[in-house]
């Protein structure tokens, strides 16, 4: 059994962050606090990611695969439901984690798994990879020069110089030393999220992607028929595919907005 590192802060309701492939639970780092003045906030590193170690004998991981050692984590902590967040594959995996029955509310920040199964790795998100492996050295240096930390961040964010040095610099560490990259990778090809149908409509879900989204672009990467049908859907401006690094304060918004509905 994989035990998934984490970090916890505050008091209240319930919210657990998910973050997307090769990333960890740093990326949340900008939202936590303001998330953590009224609500218990899990921040988790999944399976290969992080500090988590990857999921024993597997070769290829599925958002599934998450959501169950998602759901395991929760046992462990006598949590039978909870706010789930989730970024990128971990949009997907918190999705699947509702159709498990674990959810009280689901936010999907520019999910994976909404598209028509893609068979090929996706460009950007390999150059993400082989560049962070390629200068793993060197990225606090690279982070601090701001033309090669914005093409380092391209990908990612609409206003890299937004970003604080420490969580660019994590984000590029993790990139390089996901151990379950390839693994997740693999796991999210040929397939997508077809689950909608058994998230139950009492259950609030709003699924928001940026409006210049490079990672998983509109439309191929966003349709809408895939996800709940009571789901609300948010475009947010002038945002890539993290929103919790160009937009925290609207982020936390729709993540309150969510749970309280």
């Amino acid at each position: 059994m994989t035990l998934l590192a984490y970090d916890v802060a505050g008091h209240g309701p319930t919210v657990i962050l998910v973050h997307g492939l090769a990333s960890s639970r740093r990326c949340w780092d900008l939202i936590v606090a303001d998330l953590a003045n009224d609500h218990t906030v899990y921040a988790v590193d999944l399976p290969g990611h992080g500090d988590s170690d990857p999921l024993p004998g597997v070769d290829v991981a599925t958002p599934a695969m998450f959501a169950r050692a998602l759901g395991t984590f929760m046992d462990q902590h006598d949590l039978e439901r909870a706010h789930l967040v989730g970024n990128s594959l971990g949009g997907w995996t918190v999705l699947e984690a509702a159709a498990d029955g674990r959810a009280h509310s689901v936010v999907g920040l520019c999910p994976a798994g909404l598209w028509q199964p893609i068979h090929k790795p996706i460009r950007a998100i390999q150059f993400n990879r082989k560049a962070a492996l390629a200068t793993r050295r060197a990225i606090p240096t690279i982070m601090g020069i701001p033309p090669l930390r914005r093409q380092l961040m391209r990908s990612g964010t609409e206003r890299s110089a937004s970003v604080p040095f420490t969580i660019a610099v994590d984000a590029a560490v993790a990139q390089a030393d996901a151990r379950g990259f390839e693994a997740a990778h693999d796991g999210a090809l040929h397939t997508r999220f077809e689950r909608a149908a058994q998230i139950p409509a009492t259950v609030p879900v709003t699924i928001a992607f940026g409006d210049n989204d490079r990672l998983l672009p509109a439309p191929r990467f966003q349709q809408r028929d895939l996800a709940p049908a009571h789901a609300r859907w948010d475009v947010l401006w002038n945002c890539g595919h993290a929103p919790m690094w160009d937009v925290p304060k609207v982020t936390t918004e729709i993540i309150r907005r969510t749970s309280t509905v």
